[in-house]
């Protein structure tokens, strides 16, 4: 059926998609084949499919494309210009193609080459296509999600001062996978005045008294998840809990004005105005948020400038946050579904500070 809908697209469009492994192909087909230094292409026309794939991949890829995707396989000895040459022929000369926005260069350029036609963009019309989701698909987030909440308490409960943020995020690692994940997308553990760093690494520092920002997500069959959420060991000072009050009204006003049809820029800038009218306008840092899915950072981009509208059963994160350089950093990140009565927020882990005595 999606296989179908994105021929149609194409049909309109007058091209051909050239996918190479990773999100857009596991859009189009409900799998990817390993990414490396071999080659591979899905080639989709809006009459033929046709699969251009190393021999070490070509048995795993007949069991889940079926027979009804035809082949071109190559040895690692061969190389691929024989078997592309033979797709191409196969699909049509007659296409210009667009390519998976993160396909590598050199196999891009030997596509260009021997299809003799410019490339471009995939995104341009998979962007479209995946930025709304389908049943199937919102109910694999909502899955990913909660396997994310579950995580989340569980970091809550095993956090002490004297873990370091490394151990704290094995721990949240074991969970995912405890939990039913397929693999964790990312964890960010920052610890006191890690926290003010919006994409901090996980260090050897150990927790200490003081704020704990844990910004964590992982994958279920292949959709992933997206959280913020900030604990604090020890009685949080009333600066912290006054900046958390703050980014938390911030995260309200965005989820109230959001909406099928309104522009991704009125939702940054509901929560923006927030921070702005409590003096922290310099410290919000980046976007409001970003569409989520295969991919966890995917249109839409919610943030300035952006007058893309947003439409129905898009899912994207509200994650406001003010960065305090030197002491602390606090963000609160939802990933909500688009409704016409307003969104629907995916976790159920309440938004409050996680104070743990110590």
């Amino acid at each position: 059926m999606r296989l179908q809908r994105i021929q149609k697209v194409l049909q309109e469009a007058g091209v051909g998609l050239a996918l190479a492994p990773g999100e857009d192909f596991r859009y189009a087909v409900g799998w990817s084949p390993h990414a490396d230094e071999r080659l591979t292409w899905l080639f989709i026309t809006p009459e033929a499919v046709h699969l251009v794939v190393p021999a070490v991949n070509a048995e795993e890829a007949r069991t889940h494309l079926g027979d009804g995707v035809p082949l071109s396989r190559y040895s690692d000895d061969a190389g691929p210009r024989l078997a592309l040459r033979e797709a191409l022929d196969a699909v049509g000369r007659q296409w210009s193609w667009l390519v998976s926005d993160d396909a590598r260069y050199d196999h891009a350029r030997t596509l260009e080459e021997l299809a003799q036609r410019p490339l471009g963009f995939a995104s341009s019309i998979l962007g479209e296509l995946r930025m709304q989701k389908d049943a199937e698909e919102l109910a694999l987030l909502r899955e990913s999600q909660r396997i994310n909440d579950e995580a989340m308490q569980q970091a809550f409960e095993a956090m002490r001062p004297e873990m370091t943020e490394v151990e704290l995020a094995d721990v949240i690692r074991r969970a995912f996978i405890a939990a039913g994940a397929d693999r964790d997308a990312f964890i960010i553990v920052a610890a006191g005045e890690h926290s003010a760093l919006p994409h901090h690494t996980p260090t050897q520092r150990a927790l200490g008294r003081g704020p704990v920002l844990l910004d964590i997500g992982c994958y279920y069959r292949g959709y992933a998840s997206d959280m913020t959420r900030v604990a604090y060991l020890g009685e949080p000072p009333a600066k912290f809990r006054e900046i958390h009050a703050l980014v938390n009204r911030a995260s309200e006003a965005a989820q109230k004005v959001a909406a099928p049809g309104v522009p991704a820029a009125v939702v940054d800038r509901a929560a923006r105005a927030v921070i702005e009218a409590g003096g922290y306008g310099d410290y919000f840092v980046h976007r409001l948020g970003h569409g989520i899915g295969l991919s966890v950072h995917e249109p839409p981009s919610v943030m300035a400038g952006n007058s893309r509208l947003l439409p129905p059963d898009c899912t994207f994160s509200i994650e406001p946050g003010i960065y305090l350089p030197g002491e602390f950093g606090v963000r609160l990140e939802e990933v909500v579904i688009n409704r016409p009565g307003g969104v629907e927020v995916l976790s159920r882990v309440p938004r409050d500070i996680y104070v743990k005595a110590v």
